[in-house]
């Protein structure tokens, strides 16, 4: 009897939580024209594939230029901002009225579609959710949202979100040294 009610809640809990949606990596830092793949899983009780759709957004705040300004007005008012409220993100947070906004790819099923900004480059959704960009470029640094939606499953969190930051090479600047600044 204990196996099957402990089946049962581990049903019941699976069919609960709906829609789980995660990157493995929240935070990315490559060199320009190099491949960078952003990992998105999900769990579902969908029975159908869902649609699969990659978003990019520009940042809010540029982190580059915080990065290397860190005593600036706006930096310190940040700062006290994120003290006050922990889990606010000055560089992501903000209406999408006020950046670019655009969608970088969608999968159904097996078909990728890139959307329209993106044809011509080598970009594809990969695995189930992974966005795979073969060749980054100058414009690629932002926010790419992942977001899975199922009509048969629409309890949960069906989004999350990776940063990406593209750098030319600096003379005298490794690129380890500029992640350290940012992150």
């Amino acid at each position: 009897v204990s196996g099957r009610q402990d089946s049962w809640v581990l049903f019941w809990l699976y069919h609960s939580l709906g829609m789980q949606v995660t990157v493995l990596n929240p935070f990315n830092v490559v060199i320009l024209f190099q491949p960078v793949t952003l990992q998105c899983n999900y769990q579902t009780s969908a029975t159908q594939p869902p649609i699969v759709t990659w978003k990019y957004k520009s940042y809010c705040r540029s982190r580059l230029a915080d990065a290397f300004n860190p005593s600036s007005q706006a930096n310190q008012i940040n700062n006290q901002l994120q003290q006050n409220n922990p889990g606010y993100n000055p560089y992501v947070e903000c209406q999408d009225s006020t950046r670019t906004v655009r969608v970088v790819a969608t999968k159904q099923g097996n078909a990728v579609t890139l959307g329209d900004f993106y044809q011509g480059r080598r970009i594809t959704i990969t695995n189930n959710a992974d966005l795979s960009i073969d060749q980054t470029a100058w414009g690629d640094s932002g926010v790419y949202y992942c977001t899975v939606t199922s009509s048969q499953d629409l309890q949960g969190n069906n989004e999350a979100y990776a940063e990406l930051i593209v750098l030319g090479k600096w003379p005298g600047l490794g690129h380890r040294q500029v992640r350290s600044k940012m992150f």
